[in-house]
């Protein structure tokens, strides 16, 4: 089984409980006017360290490049079509300035047809004025539709909301939790993560509410990160989306890791224009992937080695329980080829024509049944002669085939060690494990389950690991005793990165590995704040600084 784990309204609508103000970013709450005013699409981020030609230079036709508010002392020559020069303006009404008598300006070629200069004020014109070049810019335009829901008295959730293109599902939907000192005005933050969930969840289920009604600290991995001033950010990668009722899922065919990688990019070039609109800076962020997750997160910072600094989003890794590779030694060469027979096993059904997999309704269904009437007999072939009760702790706690020895969701009680059915779970109250899998999203893609296996496998080729020797950004792995455990920092070690930081939680010694510390309790468990979401805040307050290079 594959590792587990809007409100919306438009950018110029009012949101939740206060309104944004007319002016675009003249004021501290009137961010999202301003996001309306000048999002056009997922773009470049020009930091003010940055050079505005070394953007265009690196741009393709047609690209988006989104200025932070500072005076850039350069010759700027647009010499593309269709490139469109954003100029951010921050809450103390600072915009972008470009050179000065005789220290610049910007030109615009023979061959920047339909390019845009806008809210850029240009120094080296003698009327010192503010380029708008696009009078009827509004064509083209995409719409960010945002949202906001106060769920404690400083802490809110945002959801944003934009389609990339036309193609079906082909949609960003991003996530913010974030301290605020009053309505839609987010604190200085002393840190930042952007977050990709596994295989069959989504954001919500795994990283928001986790299992309960109404997320807080000590429950919600992203609450207690935003309690403690880290501004957290996360994606639904597009899958999440499919309806539960479609059935031609041909749309699906050519859906694998690239494609969510293309959608995570999108999605942090979004984060930090919004960060620069609400006060934070335009730096890169911390990628962190949990279980599938961190399949894209390692692809999609493998990609950005072969672009120019300018084009880089991301800032460090965090790897999540999960690897890449196994180390070609020892036991893990019996373990590497259960994957290859798994991989071998999926790619024949993606050439027999099925695309999809769709483990999130079974697991849904086992949730929703061991909640309502934990007692009743299952209905479901897979478990028959059990209660509702008992399959949904079997699919927690039960050793999963084909990962590692004693890999499990969430470590069971079990009165016979001989006969492991559990009566109980060890660190996550049965409640928020029911509900975490009853709240799952029903289809995923099967050739990113493919895939990612043939990347462990390493015997079929796939794109998204071609450059991992060239990451060289920071990297925390963060493992589970009774998940990918140790397992998971060889996968780093195969990165150039000179900032290595490997940490497993294990509570149980070696022979006990099935009631160790499990993969699902990284988000579920009582006892999570303080073993593994505490260690990665102290990590990302340490590498808040954004080095540009």
């Amino acid at each position: 089984m594959a590792a587990l784990f809007l409100f919306a309204a438009g950018c110029n609508d009012p949101i939740s409980d206060s309104s944004p103000g007319p002016d675009v970013g003249g004021g501290d709450d009137d961010w999202v006017a301003a996001l309306d005013e000048l999002f056009y699409d997922a773009g470049i981020i020009v930091p003010k360290d940055g050079s505005i030609q070394d953007a265009v230079d690196a741009a393709e036709p047609g690209s988006v490049i989104y200025v932070e508010p500072g005076q850039y002392h350069e010759d700027v020559s647009i010499n593309k079509p269709g490139i469109r020069l954003v100029g951010l303006t921050d809450g103390e009404g600072n915009r972008v300035i470009i050179g000065g008598p005789g220290k610049g300006g910007v030109n615009l070629t023979a061959d920047a047809a339909d390019s845009e200069i806008i809210n850029i004020q240009d120094d080296s014109s003698t009327q010192n004025d503010l380029r708008n070049d696009a009078a009827g810019r509004k064509g083209g335009k995409k719409t960010c539709k945002v949202s906001r829901k106060k769920v404690t008295s400083e802490i809110a959730h945002y959801v944003f909301e934009v389609r990339l293109s036309d193609r079906p599902y082909d949609i960003v939907r991003l996530h913010r939790v974030v301290k605020e000192d009053r309505p839609n005005r987010p604190v200085r933050t002393r840190g930042a993560v952007f977050m990709l969930h596994g295989a069959s969840l989504n954001f919500e289920s795994v990283f928001l509410y986790a299992g309960t009604d109404s997320p807080e600290p000590k429950t919600s991995i992203s609450y207690y990160l935003a309690s403690k001033d880290i501004d957290v950010w996360g994606l639904d990668f597009a899958w999440t989306l499919v309806p539960r009722e479609t059935t031609d899922f041909s749309f699906m065919q050519d859906w694998g890791v690239e494609r969510d990688a293309d959608h995570a990019l999108a999605g942090l070039s979004i984060a930090r224009l919004i960060r620069g609109l609400t006060g934070q800076g335009v730096g890169r962020l911390n990628l962190l992937g949990y279980s599938y997750g961190t399949g894209v997160v390692y692809g999609a910072a493998g990609r950005e080695t072969q672009q120019h600094p300018i084009l880089r989003h991301i800032k460090g890794i965090i790897a999540l329980d999960q690897l890449m590779k196994f180390e070609p030694c020892g036991e893990t060469t019996e373990l590497r080829t259960a994957v290859c027979a798994t991989a071998a096993n999926l790619k024949a059904q993606l050439e027999a024509g099925t695309y999809h997999a769709s483990q999130g309704v079974l697991l849904a269904t086992l949730g929703g049944l061991a909640a309502s009437d934990p007692e009743g007999p299952s209905p479901l072939p897979p478990f028959a002669g059990f209660t509702n009760y008992q399959a949904a702790l079997l699919v927690g706690a039960s050793e999963a085939a084909g990962n590692v020895p004693g890999w499990h969701f969430v470590s069971g009680k079990f009165d016979d060690p001989n006969v492991p059915i559990p009566r109980g779970l060890l660190y996550t109250q049965p409640a928020r494990w029911f509900k975490a899998i009853g709240s799952l999203p029903p289809h995923q893609p099967l050739r990113t389950t493919y895939e990612m296996r043939a990347c462990v496998c390493d015997e079929e080729d796939v794109t998204f690991d071609d450059y991992l020797s060239e990451i060289k950004v920071p990297i925390l792995y963060l493992g589970a005793g009774g998940g990918f455990g140790t397992y998971g920092h060889y996968s780093a070690s195969l990165t150039s990165s000179l900032d290595i930081t490997n940490y497993t939680v294990s509570i149980q010694p070696p022979d006990k590995r099935m009631l160790d510390f499990g993969h699902g309790d990284i988000t579920l468990a009582d006892n999570a704040p303080h073993l593994m979401w505490e260690p990665l805040r102290k990590w990302l307050a340490s590498h808040n600084r954004d080095v540009f290079f």
